[in-house]
């Protein structure tokens, strides 16, 4: 079986695995899945990558196999700035105890691995100690959480929100994982996934005597 690491980190803290990240956003979202987003310096970068954001990489050995960004709502993040109009139902958080999660994704051939993933999500999400979590996610991504048992919460109804280069329509909905009223043991059960995984948190955002417990 595969051995997989997870590392926090930041832009400044890791500028080599930052590029990595790039990249492999680059492939997997631009190249992959064929979607139309801001390019920088030849690789996949927005006005949110800045070093305020914090980014969790999946390695497997030495494979860039997943990743996503956290961006603290007190500060401009992806949904709120450029998908205002999906909040139709309830309004977009904007305290320091609410997280957006962004470009989150796993390498094709790898969907095992997405589980482990969701569940440095919940584990960043719970020790870092965050109210809810934060998404504009495509429908996949939705039920996927709830097959998992987890509670979301939908700001709005099912929206086009861009298109792949075929003319596709990408269809997604702005939400919320609710972190502090989700049921405890469903969070438990889904951390327990990362309880043996090798996790390296250089931003410090987990805090050092919570991480292994």
């Amino acid at each position: 079986m595969q051995a997989y690491k997870g590392v926090f980190f930041s832009t400044e803290s890791n500028p080599d695995l930052a590029r990595r990240m790039f990249d492999f956003r680059t492939e997997l979202f631009v190249k992959e899945l064929g979607w139309s987003l801001p390019m920088e310096g030849g690789v996949e970068r927005d006005q949110f990558d800045t070093p305020d954001a914090v980014y969790c990489a999946l390695l497997g050995g030495d494979e860039f196999i997943g990743c996503f960004r956290a961006i603290r709502c007190d500060r401009p993040y992806l949904a709120k700035t450029v998908f205002p109009h999906l909040a139709t139902e309830k309004p977009y958080p904007n305290a320091p105890d609410s997280t957006e999660i962004s470009r989150l994704g796993v390498k094709p051939g790898h969907q095992a691995a997405s589980l482990l993933l969701y569940s440095l999500m919940i584990r960043f999400g719970v020790y870092a100690n965050f109210s809810r979590l934060v998404a504009l996610v495509e429908l996949s991504h939705e039920r996927l959480l709830n097959k998992i048992g987890l509670e979301t919460i939908r700001y709005g109804d099912i929206q086009i929100v861009g298109f792949k280069d075929d003319g596709t329509w990408i269809l997604a909905v702005a939400g919320e994982i609710p972190i502090r009223t989700q049921e405890s043991t469903r969070l438990s059960r889904i951390i327990q996934f990362t309880r043996d995984m090798d996790i390296a948190d250089e931003t410090e955002i987990l805090g050092r005597q919570r991480l292994s417990a």
